[in-house]
């Protein structure tokens, strides 16, 4: 996993997010901790039943893991949340579109959001400060507009 994130990145990708080990899907076991051990990884996608463990491990290495809004994926939001919350690793709320009528409103992503156990103050920062967070990770600045 390492190698190929490696090479992903070195081909120009700004952004190298794994398919993490959804339980809806086929995924092959230990993929979470493949890319959490990964120096090349800045997000971990839909990473199901997540142990504390590497939700730890994402925590030290600042790789943010997913709160999806996909139908399947879904299923284990709030574990999710509760394994980072417990590991203090980031989170990110994703639509993981595959097309259009999979982006999200601002009302289905705060429903997503207050859906995965979080208090509506951590639904804000969720929605408001955590993409930029993570713009800010992968070196995109941020220049405030005038609604900040």
């Amino acid at each position: 996993m390492d190698e190929v994130a490696r090479d992903t990145r070195l081909l120009g990708a700004k952004v190298v997010a794994v398919h993490g080990e959804t339980v809806v899907e086929p995924v092959e076991p230990g993929t979470n901790m493949a890319s959490l051990r990964s120096d090349h990884v800045d997000g971990l996608a839909h990473p199901g039943l997540i142990t504390l463990e590497e939700a730890r491990i994402a925590a030290k290495k600042d790789i943010f893991l997913e709160v999806s809004a996909r139908k399947g994926h879904s299923f284990t939001n709030g574990h999710v949340v509760r394994m980072a919350k417990a590991a203090g690793s980031r989170l990110i709320l994703d639509s993981d579109s595959h097309e259009p009528g999979d982006l999200l409103t601002p009302e289905f992503a705060k429903n997503v959001a207050l859906g995965s156990g979080i208090s509506e103050e951590e639904a804000y920062h969720l929605l408001e400060f955590a993409p930029l967070d993570f713009l800010k990770k992968i070196g995109v600045p941020y220049t405030p507009s005038i609604r900040d």
